[in-house]
């Protein structure tokens, strides 16, 4: 009786183990898929790393060092011009108190938002949000591969995709960073 109790602990032991490799391989293969998702592609060549893919750290007691970081892939080597993409309820004052700071490879950008762009063409922001695209600079990666891509600001929160959802009490929020490659 013993004998049968233990073989019969070892198989589900056995069977566990391959359980639980069998949700590790499948739970790794998702993020790889994951990864690639993360970026929306844009005609130009051009990526739009979106706050909701990104990997968010939030800092309770300091939130001007909250961060978001993406994984880009680089293929065509050369010099981007860096966007950040706001949600904002007044376009003519995002109310950034901070500069926010842009690393990608060995390249750092620190500036203030301004909304250099209005975007009215967003399907996917409705009133009373807006959308503000800041020219944060231009970034230069020297050869093809994988960078990380990481912002620094207090208004790295997560939000949901549907804006309708979002309080205005938060009044301006930092919806994306927008790469593209940049034609000399």
């Amino acid at each position: 009786m013993k004998s049968i109790i233990r073989i019969t602990g070892v198989f589900a032991f056995a069977a566990l183990i391959g359980i639980t490799s069998c949700k590790q391989e499948g739970s790794s293969a998702d993020s790889g898929k994951q990864g690639s998702s993360d970026m929306i592609a844009l005609n130009d060549g051009g990526v739009v790393l979106r706050i909701e893919d990104a990997d968010l750290l939030q800092v309770d007691y300091n939130p001007q060092y909250n961060t978001a970081e993406w994984q880009f892939t680089v293929e065509e080597p050369g010099r981007y011009d860096v966007w950040l993409s706001s949600l904002t309820c007044d376009t003519s004052h995002l109310r950034y108190e901070d500069n926010v700071i842009i690393t990608a490879g060995d390249s750092r950008l620190t500036k203030r938002p301004v909304g250099d762009q209005i975007v009215k063409d967003d399907k996917s922001v409705t009133e009373p949000w807006y959308r503000a695209d800041s020219h944060m600079g231009s970034i230069f990666f020297s050869q093809p591969g994988e960078y990380q891509v990481q912002v620094i600001s207090d208004r790295v929160e997560p939000h949901p995709s549907d804006v309708s959802r979002l309080s205005v009490e938060k009044h301006t929020l930092i919806n994306s960073v927008i790469l593209k490659p940049k034609v000399n």
